[in-house]
Order: C-alpha cells, then structure tokens, then sequence
C-alpha cells in the first residue's frame, strides 16, 4: 500500500513540473532569448547542493553537477529549466528547476548616425525612443522622423519625433532585439540652414546668414579635425525637386593659398561634408571593447591598436586576428595573426606594424 503511496505521490509531482514547464512550448517573442556571457541563476527545489549561480561560456553551455554540460544559448529561461529538469529527472525523483537570469550581458544593440555611435549592453528591453534618450538624443541636424532599426536584412521604420507622439503614432515605441541598430540619419535639407558634418570639431545646423561661405561654416563648426581631408570637401546642394548635386571644394587651398574663389557662397540648405583621410587612420574594429578609428603615428603596431580600442571583448578570437590593407593597385590584402600569442608569450617578433589606412579586425 505504501509503494502505491509512493508513487502516486512521484506521479503527482512530475505532473506538477510538466504543468509548470508546458508554457515554455508557447512562449512568447519578447520572451529573453539567453546569450553568452550571461549570468543565470538555477534553483533545484530541495536540492541547494544542485543550485548553482553559473555564467554561460562563449560556446553557449554552462555546467552543473551531475549532468555537466547543458546549452543555455537560444533558449529561454522556462526552456533552459525544462531541458536542466530533464537530465536531472535520472539522478533525483520529479525535480523542480527555475532558472533565472540574473545579469544580460549578450543584449547589445548598436546605434549609427547622427546620435552617439555606440554599443549598449542592457539588462532588460528597451524602446527606440529609451534607446536615444540613453544615447543623449540626437546630434544637431537628426532627422529623428526618419529613424529606422535594423534587425538582420530587415529596415524597420522608427519615427522618434515628438510630433510621432502627439498623433499617437510613436514607432519609437518598437522594443528592440539583441543584434539591432538603432539608425538615425541626418536632415537632408534644414530649411534657413547650412548643415556641417564629417570630419569637424562640432557637427551642426548653422543658422544660414547672407553671403555665408563654405569657410564660414566651416570654422563655425569648430574647424577639422586632425583627420580631416580638407582637399577633398563637398557641398550638396538640393537642386529640382528630386535632385541633389554635389559640388566638389579644396578648403584646403582655401585656408593655406587663399584660394578665394574656391571659396564658394553657400545657400539656405546646403550640406557641408568634411570626409575624413582614410589613409591617415587605423580602424579598430570587431570585438574590440572601443570600436574606433585611430589617427596613424610612425611605429604603431597591432599591439597598439589592440589596447587603444580598449581590449577585446569576452567573445574575442584572438587567435585569428586580420590586418586588412589596401595595396598601391587598390587591391585589399589580408594577414592574419595569433594575437593571443603575443599577449600570453610575450612573442613581439609576431607584432605586426600598421600602415596608414589599415584596419584591424577582431573576429567572433
């Protein structure tokens, strides 16, 4: 009689568990989906010597005892109970598993454009509109009606406008997902302006003044930068209703020769483009902790670049670092290097010097 006890009772339970896991079938798409790097926290009910406080490698498993190794990437936490649930239904009698995620560290998402580029890493959703608002807003000249996110090979419309918000048709309501880049352009045309962007100290909409120069807005947004090409300076200009024409400027023969008639009038409108010189900097990029472009020195090795984009990120590949560089044909040419070698032997033959115009790249 007891052993019929016994396993109604083990039935009963494991009908409970399946009850409370069955959800994870259905779940829902602002589910949190666990990444590397994250966090979790796994209870096994009456088991305190089976709950652990675990963080997910970069292959996507995390370890426990009994059952070792269990995936956690790409599943939810309810998923990943079940799956723990499972394994351990061989070791202990209907268990009971909860996993939470303690801290997100794989929720990033990017923001590009006319806003403080970066990468973000929450540890919760959040709107477009909280994303900008943590970002600082939008640079001068955002042209936030016609922000946009882009998830994967999908352009999302996102209007962050306030006026968006009065007609109650607010796109920056959109949450968004691991992987996005929240996009915002620059105003094509600001009407009774002079936009300045690129290569300067202040990117700005400029109040347009009679008789105003490209030299005018060009200090008025604080002058170049080290790295600006100031030979090869555009104005675009709305030209018809469609059309736009970009007129070409050496500011540099302007500023050094007093090239005045280089020196054009600007109109109500116009777009002041400072490009910078590609072949004066290094880019870092990839999981580097600082993404960023590097004004070029004389002696500046991969090692340098490395440290200056703030190390790498916990995904880094150090074994399989890329210099790219662009040859006098115009061709790109590829080197790769065990940059973790260099790091954990002191290996410096192995250091690479950098050229103007190379990028590094380190992968996934």
């Amino acid at each position: 009689m007891q052993g019929i006890r016994a396993a109604a009772v083990r039935a009963f339970l494991g009908l409970a568990v399946w009850m409370c896991l069955a959800p994870a079938a259905a779940l829902g798409q602002g589910e949190y989906v666990i990444g590397g790097g994250d966090s979790l926290q796994v209870n096994v009910w009456k088991n305190a010597e089976l709950s652990q406080n675990v963080v997910v490698r970069p292959d996507g498993q995390i370890t426990l005892p009994l059952i070792r190794d269990v995936k956690a990437q790409g599943l939810t936490a309810l998923e990943l109970g079940k799956a723990i649930a499972e394994k351990l239904s061989a070791f202990v009698n209907a268990p009971n598993v909860t996993v939470t995620v303690a801290a997100a560290a794989s929720y990033r998402v990017f923001t590009q454009g006319a806003i403080a580029n970066g990468v973000f890493t929450l540890s919760a959703p959040v709107s477009a509109r909280q994303l900008l608002a943590q970002a600082g807003g939008g640079l001068p000249g955002a042209d936030l009606a016609r922000a946009h996110v882009l998830r994967g090979d999908t352009r999302i419309p996102t209007d962050l406008s306030i006026s968006a918000r009065a007609r109650e048709a607010d796109g920056g309501s959109l949450l968004l997902e691991p992987g996005d880049i929240l996009v915002v352009p620059v105003r094509e045309v600001t009407l009774g302006r002079v936009l300045v962007v690129g290569e300067v100290a202040q990117p700005q909409a400029l109040a347009y003044q009679e008789g105003m120069t490209i030299l005018d807005a060009y200090l008025g947004a604080g002058g170049g930068t080290v790295s600006a090409d100031l030979k090869s300076v555009k104005v675009a200009r709305r030209q018809g209703e469609d059309g736009t024409v970009e007129i070409p400027v050496d500011l540099d023969a302007v500023l050094k020769q007093g090239a005045l008639p280089a020196n054009i009038v600007l109109s109500p409108g116009d777009i002041v483009i400072v490009p910078f010189r590609l072949t004066q900097r290094i880019l870092v990029v990839g999981e580097v902790r600082t993404p960023r472009a590097l004004p070029y020195r004389d002696g500046l090795t991969l090692l340098d670049a490395f440290v200056e984009g703030g190390g790498g990120t916990e995904f880094a590949d150090l074994d399989s670092v890329k210099v790219v560089r662009t040859g006098p044909d115009g061709k790109k040419q590829e080197v790769e290097v065990d940059l973790a070698r260099i790091l954990k032997r002191a290996d410096l033959t192995r250091n690479v010097p950098l050229a103007p115009g190379d990028i590094v790249m380190v992968p996934r």
